[in-house]
């Protein structure tokens, strides 16, 4: 499957010399997002991309009310809807018997209950609408093929050297912010434990056509447009529509085989070496079928931090996988990134003397909300992998408990407005 690019080549260089804007290492979800954020608030912000196009391969995303709530603030909504698809609900199969275990409707509910849409979306779409309203922002830069490689507060603010492919150049800001992913060059350069732990799992995706869909699979697939997620001992498989609903989105986590430090890994998908599928060689004959059906797989190590760290020196900030990489049983990377972003720029006034305490408020407020998420992940882990009596018992809490425990269940994380200014969870 190729990839979907973000072409950025065409971007103009445009510069902002401006004493007091914000630099965000970063083009990514946190750091568009952010920027949009800022700019609604007025301030002037400079991006520094390292790439000349980013690229998403066979990446889908579900994005909860927590996050569509503040993308529909930003504007970013109204052109995301045509891309994106709204689920009816999330549906919990077994691997092995392809039944179903639990049904949570979450189609106009969501919209009811958390007064925002549960969508799901390829990354690219979200990545695309967020790049073009930053383009129409005029107090919002984007310089390409740029990396921050050092920076210095002084009594001016922020002053950073930024690496271009063919020179370097100073710039003075009033804060930089690292949204530079998992690998951030600004969190690593605290401390060498401060690097991501590899979690000993992989995270296999595709994607195929709706007119490519084995029948065998069909079979498997409820009623409607949903996300499903069939559960098996120590893996997982989950399917969801994706570009419209043209497409299905998998993700299939599994142990990895053959442990590696680099993240994305490249890897060939004919090799049997990496063949994967055998982690699923007792699932239902469906879920084999789609498997071989949505070769090439693209393999994603799955890396986390130990410890979540928003501030690692005075005016400088850390959002989204910069801060707190988790892995992806919370289906809540992307939203938290997007919170970040929104909550950061929130506790920021005009008023710059303000900002120490301002942002030590977000700081606390965040690792909260991050470790209540990275608790959730571990949970939905171990229910998603669970083996033997202890899948037993979970298939009869699934089939037995009301549907509505489950949905207040997620109250404290779809009805969380990351706007507010009070430190909840």
């Amino acid at each position: 499957m190729k990839a979907a690019l973000i072409d950025l080549k065409t971007e103009r260089n445009r510069r902002i010399p401006n004493p007091d804007q914000i630099i965000i290492a970063g083009a990514g979800i946190a750091g568009l997002t952010l920027a949009l954020a800022l700019s609604a608030k007025g301030f002037h912000v400079q991006i520094f991309e390292k790439s000349a196009a980013l690229a998403e391969i066979g990446a889908g995303l579900q994005l909860s009310p927590n996050a569509t709530r503040l993308l529909g603030r930003l504007g970013a909504m109204e052109q995301l809807q045509y891309a994106s698809v709204e689920p009816q609900a999330v549906c919990l199969q077994d691997g092995t018997s392809g039944g179903e275990l639990l049904r949570l409707p979450i189609g106009e509910q969501a919209t009811e209950r958390w007064g925002a849409p549960y969508i799901v979306c390829h990354r690219a779409d979200l990545q695309n609408t967020l790049l073009t309203l930053a383009r129409s922002r005029p107090n919002i830069a984007i310089q390409l093929q740029s990396t921050v490689t050092q920076r210095k507060a002084d009594s001016q603010g922020m002053l950073v050297r930024v690496q271009y492919h063919d020179r370097i150049e100073e710039h003075r800001g009033a804060l930089l912010v690292g949204a530079d992913g998992v690998w951030s060059n600004l969190r690593t350069a605290v401390s060498d434990a401060d690097r991501a732990r590899y979690t000993g799992m992989v995270a296999w995706r595709s994607s195929l056509g709706v007119d490519q869909l084995p029948e065998s699979f069909k079979t498997l697939l409820p009623q409607g447009v949903n996300v499903v997620a069939w559960t098996g001992s120590n893996a997982h498989l989950i399917a969801y529509p994706i570009r419209s609903g043209q497409m299905i989105n998998f993700v299939a986590v599994a142990p990895d085989h053959e442990a590696g430090n680099r993240w994305p890994v490249p890897v060939d998908p004919e090799s049997p070496s990496q063949n994967f599928i055998r982690e699923f060689a007792s699932w239902h004959v469906g879920l084999r079928d789609v498997m071989r059906a949505g070769r090439p797989w693209t393999p994603w190590r799955l890396f986390e931090m130990k410890k979540c760290r928003f501030l690692t020196e005075e005016r400088v900030v850390l959002i989204g996988d910069a801060a707190h990489a988790m892995t992806p049983y919370a289906a809540q990377g992307a939203a938290m990134a997007i919170e970040d972003a929104c909550a950061l720029a929130g506790a920021l006034s005009a008023d710059r003397a303000a900002w120490p305490s301002a942002l030590a408020r977000f700081s606390r407020a965040r690792t909260k909300r991050i470790s209540a998420v990275v608790r959730r992940g571990a949970l939905n882990h171990l229910a998603y992998h669970a083996k033997g009596p202890v899948a037993v018992a979970r298939n009869i809490l699934l089939r037995n408990r009301p549907v509505e425990k489950f949905i207040e269940g997620f109250d404290w994380l779809y009805g969380f407005d990351a706007e507010e200014r009070k430190e909840q969870v």
